[in-house]
């Protein structure tokens, strides 16, 4: 299911600052997904799209780039988003993760935000705070994680 109609991963091509950021959205709910989707679309990004954890997780072992920001559910098939964050996490994964869930986002939040997520959102969530929040983690001055995979390789 992972779709990336408008990027292009070519081995060739170096990360730099001048592209336009990716947002890999994942959510089981076809819908939800697609309005995520076509927000940031709207505002600009590059979109990748999963169903579920597993196939983030190919994304980000398979890109020659992986992508700038992760939106995604906590309750998902196959590998849920709680597992994917500490999974990245722990593999030293850098990439901003917001959080998207249907459980109460007061208790959801407080995992999420252990295991190393950025933000989380309740849903039904407003769209508009979720695209300032991916604004916002993509921002050059929002610290180490900002734009972590755009950076060179450093010898």
């Amino acid at each position: 299911m992972i779709m990336s109609d408008e990027i292009d991963f070519e081995d060739d091509e170096p990360p730099t600052f001048g592209r336009r950021p990716c947002v890999l959205v994942a959510d089981d709910d076809d819908e939800i997904r697609a309005v995520v989707v076509a927000a940031m679309k709207c505002d600009g990004y590059n979109v990748l799209e999963a169903r579920d954890g597993s196939e983030v997780l190919h994304v980000m072992a398979t890109s020659t780039r992986p992508p700038d920001v992760i939106i995604t559910d906590v309750r998902m098939p196959h590998v849920s988003g709680l597992t994917l964050i500490g999974g990245l996490r722990g593999e030293g994964c850098m990439t901003p993760i917001i959080v998207i869930t249907a459980f109460a986002a007061d208790q959801v939040g407080p995992i999420a935000d252990r295991l190393g997520a950025d933000s989380t959102f309740g849903k039904p969530f407003d769209i508009a705070k979720l695209r300032t929040a991916v604004m916002n983690v993509l921002r050059p001055n929002y610290g180490p994680r900002a734009f972590a995979n755009t950076l060179p390789d450093r010898d």
